[in-house]
């Protein structure tokens, strides 16, 4: 009997928690590890220093989190630097990190690197290059890498204290930081560090004698496949499954009275229908089990992705991406419970992000990047200031006079390396195929049959809806291009060097794919209509029972008092009628949307990303209208839509009455 067989089989017969995986029963990981096993074919992300965000709504602010929020972040390094000069026995001075917050080094070291290759910048790379110096010093001669463990003297992945630990988290960062630097730079010295902390890792639990277990904070998980990836060494992938299988299993001795799913450790995966727990840590899980999916073709974990991505997505997501409503375990909560006022942490909005990314790799479907749209140009951005240098650790949607300041735990640098692959998250491409998922103003080039194939995007969206790409088809004349066609869109046009296609070529998976022999300097024009839309929220959301949001293009808004004489609660006309105005001198240029309430009185409403940016202030994101009465059918598994779009469907005529028309 195969591997596989042999964990099918004791699936089959109900393992229950407590039940005993070993290594040696895991599938095997094939061979063409370094593919990505998507339901459409290869889907390849692209490599960060291959897209130029140039102009538009992205370029100024990857500029901004360059010039600005890299060295704001060096000054909140001094705890992980001298544990590292400790470590690497030196004589050092003062206060050193702790468990989890060397972590924060290596985010800030992969938002570096990624700038690096945006922007080459020999200073800042010889900075790392010290570091990355020290690291290999401090290192362990076993590969061990975790300072803080080090430096105090404990057992490595100590058994009794594995959950409350967070040597893997800590090690997945490193191990992200130093894949991307060695990709933007070329220098392996980083690499090699991480590959010889992985192996100790593996040798530790997969070895002879190895003990079974894993980190309570999961992150390690992904990061073994993608070093798996750049690698192409499956022992890699091997521990990340055996990781994302022994959870659930009662293999983890409890430190404390947390709940086990705050772990994702409650029940075995093919057991767990919702994502539950710790909200970050739920979803670096879920990332993993979907890389797990990619990396391997194993459907279980394809299976057990979809489950997770549904229940954050169609029952646990707020409209601006936000995830993780209690303050209680920064938890998820059950399906629906969505409170205005809720916890929602930035990390959880940047976890979704990745999560979104390998979902549309795995799948193929523009609903994936919908998604991931929303959580980047609302919940993730909404964490950062506009200057680049305070941040949020709470995203209420409901909020009152709280300014950013410098939270300095984990958000900061995470919310600068998902910033920073916005050109990443934007483009893909396949063996005759290139998508464009997000419309941001720049270039890239996409390795396709044997070469390369270069588009350029020219648009002001959000602000406007009209993007145009130039192909350079270099030496692959034929291929498709796939525009997405965005979930809030609902008319648009298009056109191929100024001729109009009609009628356009929709697919099912939501792009608009146009396959044909192109040539040097080819234009498409894709026009999506932006009007302001009325958004109401499933009737099981409680708090928003009765009430609308605004949305234009991709961008929710809110109303902030700051803006209305101190009031963000305005009760909507009955018939309400908006106006767009640009406003180049407010909150670093921005389109505002002017409405009138009941009363006849107008108010401003500004994009949820650049509020809280003026102060203290009152925020609202959802807001009443005057007889409004959201409908209850309709909803065909959706979170959210455009309001009185479930009343026409449900009193549209059935194709018979429409055909006796």
């Amino acid at each position: 009997m195969n591997r596989f067989k042999v964990v099918a089989a004791l699936l089959l017969m109900g393992a229950a928690v407590g039940d005993f995986v070993s290594a040696a029963a895991l599938p095997a990981v094939p061979d063409s590890i370094g593919q990505w096993a998507g339901r459409e074919g290869k889907i390849s992300p692209v490599a960060v220093r291959d897209v130029r965000l140039e102009g538009g709504f992205w370029g100024p602010k990857m500029r901004l989190y360059k010039e600005r929020t890299i060295p704001h972040s060096w000054q909140y390094m001094g705890y992980n630097l001298r544990s590292l000069h400790k470590a690497a026995g030196e004589v050092t001075d003062g206060p050193f990190n702790g468990t989890w917050d060397e972590a924060n080094l290596y985010k800030l070291l992969e938002t570096i690197a990624h700038s690096i290759g945006m922007f080459p910048d020999p200073e800042l790379e010889r900075k790392v290059d010290d570091i990355v110096d020290l690291i290999g010093r401090a290192q362990r001669t076993n590969g061990y890498a975790h300072v803080f463990i080090i430096n105090e003297g404990k057992p490595e992945w100590d058994p009794a204290f594995l959950d409350g630990s967070h040597d893997g988290y800590v090690l997945g960062h490193m191990i992200e930081a130093a894949i991307e630097y060695h990709a933007n730079t070329g220098k392996r010295a980083f690499l090699d560090i991480a590959c010889r902390a992985a192996d100790e890792a593996c040798e530790h639990f997969l070895g002879p004698g190895g003990v079974p277990g894993f980190c309570g904070h999961a992150e390690l998980e992904m990061a073994l496949v993608e070093l798996a990836r750049a690698t192409g060494r499956p022992r890699y992938v091997d521990l990340a499954r055996a990781f994302v299988e022994w959870r659930g299993r009662g293999l983890v001795k409890p430190v404390s009275a947390t709940p086990r799913s705050y772990f994702q450790d409650l029940v075995p995966l093919r057991q767990q229908r919702n994502l539950d727990g710790h909200a970050v840590r739920s979803t670096f899980f879920a990332t993993g089990v979907a890389d797990l999916a990619l990396a391997t073709g194993d459907p279980d974990y394809r299976l057990a992705a979809n489950r997770f991505w549904d229940s954050v997505t169609l029952r646990r997501m707020t409209i601006t991406g936000n995830t993780g409503p209690r303050h209680e375990h920064e938890a998820f909560g059950e399906d629906y419970e969505l409170p205005n006022d809720g916890y929602y942490e930035s990390c959880a909005a940047c976890g979704l992000a990745d999560f979104a990314q390998r979902m549309f790799l795995l799948e193929g479907g523009a609903d994936s990047v919908d998604v991931l749209e929303r959580v980047l140009y609302n919940a993730v951005l909404h964490g950062i200031s506009l200057d680049g240098t305070n941040s949020y650790y709470q995203n209420p949607l409901s909020d009152a006079n709280r300014v950013r300041y410098n939270s300095w735990v984990c958000c900061p640098p995470n919310l600068s390396r998902t910033l920073f692959q916005v050109g990443r998250y934007a483009f893909a491409c396949g063996d005759r195929d290139a998508f464009l998922n997000l419309f941001v103003a720049g270039t890239v080039r996409l390795p396709m049959g044997g070469g390369w194939v270069g588009l350029r995007v020219d648009t002001e969206y959000p602000w406007e809806g009209r993007v145009r790409i130039t192909v350079t088809p270099g030496k692959v004349p034929r291929f498709a291009v796939n525009l997405r066609w965005p979930g809030w869109c609902q008319a648009a046009t298009l056109s191929i060097n100024g001729v109009r296609v009609m009628p356009i070529p929709r697919t099912d998976r939501g792009y608009i794919r146009l396959e044909r022999d192109w040539h040097e300097s080819d234009v498409i024009d894709f026009d999506m209509d932006m009007p302001v839309q009325r958004i109401e929220a499933h009737p099981m959301i409680k708090d928003c029972g009765g009430k609308v949001a605004l949305q234009r293009g991709p961008l929710i808004y809110g109303i902030e008092g700051v803006d209305n004489g101190g009031r963000a609660t305005p009760e909507l006309a009955a018939l309400p009628r908006f106006r767009v105005e640009a406003r180049a001198q407010m909150l670093g240029g921005v389109r505002v949307v002017v409405g009138e309430d009941a009363e006849g009185k107008e108010f401003v409403a500004v994009p949820l990303y650049a509020m809280a940016n003026r102060g203290k202030s009152v925020q609202e994101v959802w807001t009443s209208q005057r007889g409004w009465k959201a409908g209850a059918a309709w909803w065909e598994g959706r979170l959210y839509r455009v309001a009185g779009e479930g009343m026409v469907k449900a009193v549209a005529p059935s194709p018979t009455e429409a055909d006796g028309r």
